[in-house]
């Protein structure tokens, strides 16, 4: 009974090694899978004929000869599967629908119903996949599932938001469950820091490395989520990778989860925008001193300004690239990544703010103890969880399936 298991395992995790070098290296031959993977040509010729046979990889074409004939070349079927992704914030609901080759081919999004309570919210995002799904012309029995992200803390084995803090009365609402029961599609719930940290790794630029570190940068707060060979590490309770809720600064501001200094007290926008329009107040000068009440600035204006050359507002960004520097440190300090991706909204929208980020990052990388400091801006910017919410729907459909 033990050999049949581990047999089985056997078959599920080449299975598993072969479909993900096809997706991430097509076009591919039988004979650069088998050198990858440790397998023979026969193994591979085995497996790839049942993922041919099921429609998920097809023939692309042929490669250069080596000797003898020319091998035929295998890639992902895109229109064999698709799966939706969702970003829920407080601010909009984010929806894509990828191919299987998570190739974009629908998104929309709408302001989020926040006032009108979770069910109403839930609705409209149930609203917003049956609609999607059927504008992109799809059929829907092609649609393996529904991924959802949005602010922790959360249980993503249960698919229940645990009331954070910016989701005022979202105590153990059943999102996953709720999702499935209006859609009739599979679903699963997330934190978006994590959703953030997987699209990196199945699309982006940390797919060939053995540890990564994803840090989320809202306006809100901040969020991070650790992967170790591809996988969320989660800790005990699930308490890994709340950067966020790192203390560096003993003597500050009260934090939401009852502390003092952390870290998503000092990068987030009310505390820049409070900074900036004391300054102004102050008499401090700025292209901004010509506004009638200083305490109605926005984000968008002080990002302008620091675009533009403006020094008190660039003081301000920097200030809190410094914090921002210090948390991604300590990271590389205590977990030693291969590499760091910086995404949110204060990163994919404000360029001033990323590069001098980047900038002050680099310039811990010599300290002791540091021993990685590759610290990268993301690569798919508003659309970053919304493709981690697909990137979790793919990752489960990867691990189901079975050709036997």
């Amino acid at each position: 009974m033990l050999g049949n298991i581990n047999s089985e395992t056997m078959r599920a995790t080449n299975l598993q090694v072969i479909f993900d070098y096809i997706r991430r290296n097509e076009p591919a031959s039988r004979r650069d899978i088998a050198e990858f993977g440790g397998l023979t040509v026969a193994a591979v010729s085995n497996i790839t004929s049942k993922l041919l046979a099921n429609g998920l990889v097809v023939e692309v074409g042929a490669g250069e000869s080596v000797g003898g004939r020319r091998p035929t070349l295998l890639g992902i079927n895109a229109d064999c599967r698709y799966a939706v992704g969702i970003d829920l914030t407080t601010k909009q609901i984010k929806l894509v629908i990828t191919n299987f080759k998570a190739q974009i081919i629908q998104e929309c999004a709408c302001e989020t119903p926040l006032d009108c309570g979770p069910e109403h919210v839930l609705d409209s995002m149930a609203r917003m996949v049956k609609e999607s799904v059927k504008s992109a012309g799809i059929d829907p029995q092609k649609v393996i599932g529904i991924g959802i992200v949005s602010a922790g803390p959360c249980d993503p084995e249960r698919g229940i938001m645990q009331s954070p803090p910016n989701f005022p009365d979202w105590g153990n609402v059943p999102i996953r469950d709720y999702i499935q029961e209006h859609t009739g599609y599979p679903a699963i719930f997330d934190k978006d820091s994590v959703g953030a940290a997987m699209a990196e790794y199945w699309f982006g630029k940390v797919g060939g490395c053995g540890s990564a570190f994803g840090f989320l940068i809202n306006r809100a707060g901040v969020g991070g989520a650790l992967l170790v060979d591809g996988e969320v590490f989660r800790g005990f309770n699930g308490g890994a990778g709340e950067v966020g809720h790192t203390i560096v600064d003993v003597h500050g501001a009260k934090c939401s989860c009852g502390n003092y200094g952390c870290l998503e007290t000092l990068v987030n926008e009310q505390r820049l925008v409070r900074e900036v329009a004391t300054g102004l107040k102050m008499g401090r000068e700025s292209v901004l001193d010509g506004i009638e009440d200083y305490d109605s600035i926005t984000l968008k204006q002080i990002m302008q300004a620091a675009e533009d050359g403006d020094i008190l507002c660039r003081n301000a960004l920097d200030r809190m690239a410094d914090y921002l520097a210090i948390g991604i440190r300590n990271i590389a300090t205590l977990f030693s990544p291969e590499m760091i991706v910086l995404s949110g909204g204060m990163i994919s929208r404000y360029a001033y703010f990323t590069q001098t980020v980047l900038k002050k990052a680099k310039q811990r990388q010599r300290e002791k103890f540091v021993k990685c400091m590759n610290v990268v801006e993301c690569s798919f910017r508003e659309n970053q969880c919304a493709l981690g919410a697909v990137a979790l729907v793919l990752e489960k459909f990867y691990r189901s399936i079975q050709l036997d």
